[in-house]
């Protein structure tokens, strides 16, 4: 199974976006649009790739031990860009020194390839949810400098979900994320 972990905003940051999204990039009817199914919106903490089923149970229980390490911090979508011209993003703002040690917590969870490869270090993930994977051909750079100053509204990460990525069984062909065990974040704010 392909797993990864991630950060699911709330529906009125969602809603927003979308809202946002829909000013710069209206819907196409009758063709495909280049934003991504909201359903496959996300923030990903770390990517496992391929694990073995019986290696789940552990690990959730690891993600769940490694979430109620972390108090709730406060997020907010602000930005965009892509990467090398062909993913476009929202980047994330608000609390990141909190989101960055839950990355590096959650990231050291499964261990990648093989047995001498290290897993990726946290230090390298650039918090964002990626709205396009076709920005190159959908020629996003009028929208994306319109979203460069995007704002969302803040909210409180208070869990981290395991995520299941099914390949080619979403929408259009793309990818499922079906969500496999929801970790709270340990205290609640102050």
């Amino acid at each position: 199974m392909r797993l990864f972990t991630a950060l699911v905003p709330p529906t009125a940051v969602l809603d927003h976006l979308e809202q946002a999204l829909d000013h710069v990039i209206p819907p196409r009817e009758g063709q495909r649009n280049p934003r991504l199914p909201r359903s496959s919106w996300h923030i990903t903490l770390a990517f496992f790739g391929q694990v073995p089923a019986g290696y789940i149970p552990q690990l959730s229980d690891d993600f769940y031990a490694a979430a109620a390490r972390h108090t709730p911090f406060r997020l907010e979508l602000t930005g965009a860009g892509t990467f090398g011209g062909r993913q476009a993003w929202i980047g994330v703002g608000g609390e990141t020194d909190e989101l960055s040690g839950l990355v590096k917590d959650v990231t050291g969870l499964w261990h990648y390839g093989e047995a001498d490869e290290p897993a990726p270090p946290a230090s390298a993930h650039r918090p964002h949810l990626t709205f396009s994977r076709l920005a190159a051909r959908a020629d996003l750079t009028n929208p994306l400098r319109a979203l460069s100053v995007y704002r969302g509204p803040t909210w409180s990460v208070t869990r981290a979900t395991l995520f299941e990525s099914r390949l080619g069984q979403g929408p259009g062909g793309r990818s499922l994320y079906v969500p496999l065990a929801e970790a709270p974040l340990a205290a609640p704010l102050v």
